[in-house]
């Protein structure tokens, strides 16, 4: 029987996501996805290979989220392929006025990032699959700090990824994380030996979701574990994306997020990988969606919030527990 559990503490002093950068990211993305949305092809269910079947849910940035009828996975009606997505991560060829790990370089601070997200992601997985010092593998690891952070709880920890700018900004960190692209191929030789294989928000970038999944289950060991975070759609930050989708900075982006689950559209990628839940955690940041652009159409508005962020873990909470929020992270293993 797999566990539920709710909610995570944040400090939004210590991230820059105030009104400015609100605004300017959504002035590059816009540009970004209007450009992007040229190099479309259409696209049947990333999850259940339906084509037909599907409700519009709301266009974005020149792109059309529709929802899956048969696997209630919402995702993009026409899809760049797979080979021009990753190019966008590996060599940015497309000259993109905001990179998919701009905030990660530029704006975060590193190790903020590592202790007040990642680290309790690690304890989180160590915690519910029992393990110790496992070996720990990342795979999509971007700037490293979730590799970062396990080393630091005991786990031997390596991450991969193929955006070169990410890795150089890890590495100059201390993170052990290297410019590798993981395939079927070489698979076996980098994930074959690891305890734990974490895919965090890497599987809402891809289309083929699925196969990606299948892969690292094929190559590693019957007692592996798996820690997936992804984006769900049952969540107030959907809602507020689609009211207000010329104003659109995270969640409901496209082309970058490609998809975004429902707990049955999850729970279908979890069984055709051969996947099954041990342990499901809700958070989320939509309290910070939904005044965050509430603020930024009411600049001159005069209303004091500054007593406001003391108060956002609270009303995220009681989005969480109702699992309204737009993450969930997720231990799981092999039938």
């Amino acid at each position: 029987m797999s566990r539920d559990f709710f909610s995570k503490s944040f400090n939004y002093e210590h991230i820059d996501r105030d009104i400015g950068w609100r605004s300017e990211t959504i002035s590059k993305r816009a540009n970004d996805g209007l450009k992007l949305s040229k190099k479309k092809i259409p696209s049947p269910c990333p999850v259940c290979e339906n084509y037909h079947e599907h409700k519009f849910i709301q266009k974005i940035y020149g792109f059309t989220y529709i929802r899956c009828n048969v696997c209630s996975l919402v995702y993009l009606k026409e899809i760049p392929n797979t080979e021009f997505l990753k190019d966008i991560y590996v060599s940015n060829q497309e000259e993109m006025e905001k990179s998919p790990g701009d905030d990660l370089i530029i704006t975060d601070d590193f190790n903020v990032r590592m202790e007040m997200i990642s680290t309790p992601k690690v304890e989180f997985a160590l915690r519910e699959a029992k393990l110790k010092t496992p070996k720990w593998v990342d795979i999509g690891c971007g700037v490293g700090d979730l590799v970062k952070a396990a080393t630091n709880l005991g786990c031997y920890a390596v991450g991969y990824d193929i955006d070169e700018r990410e890795i150089l900004h890890g590495q100059n960190n201390s993170s052990n994380i290297h410019c590798i692209d993981v395939n079927p191929d070489n698979a076996e030789r980098y994930i074959g030996d690891a305890d734990l294989i974490s895919v965090i928000s890497v599987l809402e970038h891809v289309p083929n979701c699925v196969e990606l999944l299948k892969m690292l289950v094929k190559n590693s060991k019957n007692e592996a574990y798996y820690l997936i975070e992804v984006p769900r759609y049952n969540s107030i930050s959907s809602l507020v994306n689609i009211n207000f989708k010329h104003q659109v900075s995270r969640h409901m982006l496209p082309p970058n997020h490609v998809m975004l689950f429902s707990e049955k559209s999850f729970d279908t990628m979890l069984g055709k990988a051969g996947l099954q839940r041990v342990a499901s955690w809700y958070y989320g940041m939509d309290i910070n969606e939904l005044f965050g652009t509430l603020l930024l159409n009411a600049e001159h508005s005069f209303i004091e919030t500054t007593e406001l962020k003391r108060l956002m873990n609270e009303f995220q909470a009681m989005l969480d527990r109702s699992k309204l929020c737009d993450e969930m992270l997720v231990l799981c293993k092999r039938f």
